[in-house]
């Protein structure tokens, strides 16, 4: 009678380690960080102004990169301090990618530079 309780009590402990799901298996590895959003305290600026960006990202241990294609930037982490001079007036893109050790992840935010002289 022992042996069949032994016997029964292994194959419980056996099933159950068995069946046990893997979390990290076919899982994308961007679902654990995203951008929630990129804002702009301006959109619109005269050339030499600046304005603030803001990223708002969901993820552990993150570290934020930025890039713009026309003029620069001051700051890193979660907010720069955009700028653009006369030379880059248009629609200019700032890129903020974020990325941790499952994934990287990037978005762009556009910003439009007008000529600081009146017409």
């Amino acid at each position: 009678m022992r042996w069949i309780f032994y016997t029964l009590i292994s194959a419980i402990v056996i099933i159950t380690i068995s069946c046990k799901k893997e979390d990290n298996i076919g899982e994308n590895t961007t679902d654990k960080i995203s951008i929630d959003s990129l804002i702009a305290n301006y959109y619109t600026v005269k050339a030499w102004d600046t304005t603030t960006i803001t990223c708002y990202a969901t993820g552990d241990s993150l570290t934020y990169s930025w890039e713009c294609d026309h003029g620069n930037f001051n700051g890193s982490g979660t907010q720069i301090r955009y700028a653009a001079g006369e030379c880059c007036v248009g629609i200019n893109t700032i890129t903020c990618s974020i990325s941790n050790s499952l994934g990287i992840v990037s978005e762009d935010i556009k910003i439009e530079v007008t000529t600081y002289f009146p017409n």
